[in-house]
């Protein structure tokens, strides 16, 4: 368990801010941020992770502040930008930026994110809240597919490329644990 801590410790350390040029939602020019909830991100998931990417579990954050989601993909140390040239309801997605960002990996492990994200205000305090769209089921009533979205106040304030090296260091301590055992 110690092992544990020190490489955590370590991790965030060593770790660059991912984000640090996403200024936060209060912060665009005048723009008054959109507010989503659980049910929102839920009925717009479909239009953006299936088939518009080729990856899977993309982190959507509005990079650009044009006031939809653009995609995030973390890879060996690497953030790549894929830009959302369509709509909110309607993505079409061009990759801006293969080498947008750089991330320390402290070992061998690259952390990958493990379920598809947004990063939008739930609240409208103007601070990113994290919503992970945690599985796909059919809904035998209205015979059509539902995402299951848990959402996560940000009750710190913290910025969103904080949140998001948060939890690549809960995945590599989880995988560190695993290896462990």
């Amino acid at each position: 368990m110690k092992k544990t801590f020190l490489f955590l410790a370590i991790f965030i350390a060593f770790s660059n801010s991912i984000f640090s040029d996403i200024p936060p939602a209060d912060q665009t020019a005048g723009k008054v941020p959109a507010i989503f909830n659980s049910d929102d991100i839920s009925k717009i998931t479909g239009s953006y992770i299936e088939g518009k990417l080729d990856f899977s579990n993309p982190v959507m954050v509005d990079v650009d502040l044009d006031g939809d989601f653009d995609a995030l993909k973390f890879d060996n140390g690497n953030v790549a930008y894929y830009k959302n040239v369509g709509t909110l309801d309607n993505p079409t997605f061009i990759l801006e930026d293969r080498n947008y960002e750089k991330y320390d990996r402290v070992m061998f492990i690259d952390p990958k994110i493990p379920y598809p994200m947004f990063f939008a205000d739930s609240d409208g305090d103007g601070d990113m809240d994290m919503f992970v769209v945690k599985d796909k089921v059919y809904d035998k009533q209205q015979q059509t597919y539902k995402y299951k979205v848990a959402s996560a106040e940000n009750s710190m304030d913290l910025s969103t490329g904080t949140l998001i090296t948060i939890i690549l260091v809960l995945v590599i301590v989880l995988l560190v644990l695993a290896i462990i055992r």
